[in-house]
């Protein structure tokens, strides 16, 4: 498969904040030309200014936004090596009280928002012989928590989107990378959508070593790449006994979940 250039030209959507933020940062650092992609500007132009990058702002649940991103980064830089799907969002809520508008929301977002990237910057990709496509799911792809219902069914339905998408470029020269970091510390608990569930997790490693991660996972061309220990040791569990994770899962919601304060 072709090696990527030094300077190669990198996509990174929900780039104004968290995991976005350091993986731009990281790619800009090690040499390569970032266009960073979000829908806030303000907070979109600092990024941009931090890694000498070009700002696009962008609300990837649009097609038509989309489109203008990898049209706007390949006229600019005549080429786009690495598109890494980093835009998401997370939802509390039980099965039975989860509203239809959220459970859309984060379909659209954490979906629908990566396919439409992968489908407008393919052709850029297949006609250079070479590219990169990053898709930043989570371990909560593999193996289902309560109260995440809708967000776990949003990254399985990433995961799979990935495996088949590997198969089918790879006669092209085009590489999928699946990176799940874990709990990390961002901003995350903050925008994710609720509905009587006030659960808030803290730690994890920062953004900005996770995007160093994400860079390592480019350059060594990964497959799947699953970054915390909690991660890997879930996922080792789960294939091991589904029913003693269950058993956890049912501790953790009794001792750290209770209903907001407000109702």
């Amino acid at each position: 498969m072709p090696k990527l250039p030094r300077d190669r030209v990198v996509v990174v959507t929900g780039a104004s904040t968290g995991i976005g933020r350091g993986a731009a940062l990281a790619f800009a650092k090690d040499g390569a030309r970032v266009v960073v992609a979000a829908r806030n500007a303000e907070k979109l132009e600092q990024v941009a200014r931090e890694c000498g990058g070009l700002a696009v702002p962008t609300d990837v649940t649009k097609r038509g936004e989309v489109a203008r991103l990898i049209r706007t980064a390949h006229e600019k830089f005549g080429a786009v090596h690495v598109l890494v799907n980093n835009a998401g969002r997370g939802l509390y809520a039980k099965v039975e009280d989860m509203r239809e508008e959220d459970f859309d929301a984060i379909l659209r977002l954490n979906v629908y928002g990566p396919l439409y990237g992968i489908q407008e910057v393919l052709p850029v990709m297949k006609k250079q012989g070479c590219g990169q496509i990053i898709n930043i799911t989570s371990t909560l792809g593999r193996v289902s928590m309560p109260l995440m219902a809708a967000y776990c069914m949003s990254k399985f339905a990433f995961e799979a989107l990935s495996e088949s998408l590997r198969t089918e470029v790879k006669p092209y020269g085009i590489h999928v990378i699946v990176v799940g970091p874990g709990v990390t510390r961002t901003d995350f608990q903050k925008n994710a959508l609720r509905t009587g569930v006030a659960y808030d997790e803290v730690g994890g490693p920062s953004a900005e070593r996770v995007g160093r991660a994400i860079l390592r996972a480019s350059k060594w061309r990964r497959r799947n790449v699953y970054l915390n220990l909690e991660s890997k040791a879930l996922l080792a569990m789960h294939a091991i006994s589904p029913r003693l994770v269950d058993f956890g899962f049912g501790v953790w919601m009794r001792q750290q979940v209770r209903p907001p304060a407000n109702g």
